[in-house]
C-alpha cells in the first residue's frame, strides 16, 4: 500500500471513531434483533441492534465501548451493510474477514470505506479488534435462523 493510501487510510478511520455513524440503539419496532459481542482480551464491546424486515438490514446501529479501530469498523459496516439483504451482509462478513486475514488484498479502486480496514493487518494484535463488529453481526444473523 502507497503512504499516500495509508494516510486517506488513517483519515477514514480517524473520521468514523471522531464520528462514528450508526452510533446508539436503534428505534424500536417489531423485527430488532439485538446481539452483544465482547473480546475479553482488550475490552472491547458492541452492541448491534439490527431492524431486519423483509430480508434486509434495514437498520443497522451500534454501541458500545472499544478502541478506535473497533468502534470505527462498527461504524464503517454498518455504512457499508445498510439496507443490503441478509445473504449479501453475510457474503460481506466473509468478504472482509479475508481482507483481514490477508486471503484477499485490499481493493485500492473500491469506493468502499471499509476498505481502509485493510492498513490493520500491518498491527496483527489489532485484527480482532476490527472484526468484533462483523464477527457479532455474523452471530447475530445466524442465531436468527437458529434460536
Amino acid at each position: 500500500m502507497s503512504e499516500h493510501l495509508d494516510a486517506l487510510y488513517k483519515d477514514i478511520i480517524l473520521d468514523h471513531h471522531k464520528d462514528p455513524r450508526n452510533f446508539g440503539p436503534l428505534p424500536g419496532g417489531a423485527h430488532v434483533l439485538k446481539h452483544e459481542g465482547y473480546n475479553p482480551l482488550c475490552g472491547d464491546r458492541v452492541v448491534l441492534e439490527l431492524d431486519l424486515a423483509g430480508g434486509r438490514l434495514q437498520g443497522c446501529n451500534f454501541h458500545g465501548e472499544g478502541c478506535s479501530i473497533c468502534m470505527s469498523s462498527a461504524s464503517l459496516m454498518t455504512e457499508d451493510l445498510k439496507g443490503k439483504p441478509v445473504a449479501e451482509a453475510l457474503a460481506a462478513v466473509q468478504d472482509f474477514r479475508d481482507l483481514m486475514q490477508g486471503t484477499r488484498p485490499p481493493d485500492e479502486s473500491s469506493e468502499r470505506e471499509v476498505e481502509a480496514l485493510a492498513g490493520v493487518r500491518k498491527f496483527p494484535v489489532r485484527i480482532k479488534c476490527a472484526l468484533l463488529p462483523w464477527t457479532t453481526l455474523k452471530e447475530a444473523l445466524e442465531l436468527k435462523d437458529n434460536p
